[in-house]
């Protein structure tokens, strides 16, 4: 699937997206799809604990339940050793959307989370 397809699929379904992040859910309130350049002239490693693209689908991901802030530690590079898969998940008509992310960066004040992930892997399942 690419760029274009995956960002018009979310855009469509974009309220019917959750996060699952280890057994919690949190529904998602908004959420959009859109791809940047690193700041690199070819693939490599960062720290020998990930892998990055010269281009990279990331997403944006607001949250109004401030209750996932507990779960973000475990979630993020630099506490622990290794990213924690974040799944972005939605159920459409007989189709299950599974959107594998790692989270790189959030954002927070009383009312929201935001949420700035990088897809590593989208499935669709039948």
């Amino acid at each position: 699937m690419n760029e274009k397809e995956l960002q018009k699929i979310v855009e469509k379904n974009r309220t019917s997206f959750n996060l699952l992040i280890g057994k919690n859910s949190f529904a998602i309130n908004e959420i959009k799809v859109f791809q940047t350049d690193n700041p690199i002239t070819e693939p490599t490693t960062r720290g020998g604990v990930y892998f990055v693209e010269l281009k990279e689908l990331k997403i944006e991901a607001t949250i109004l339940d401030t209750n996932i802030i507990k779960y973000l530690s475990s979630a993020m590079l630099g506490p622990n050793k290794e990213f924690l898969d974040i799944i972005l998940e939605a159920k459409i008509q007989d189709e299950k959307i599974l959107l594998v992310t790692n989270l790189t960066n959030s954002m927070q004040n009383v009312s929201k989370v935001v949420l700035y992930l990088t897809l590593k892997d989208a499935i669709i399942e039948s």
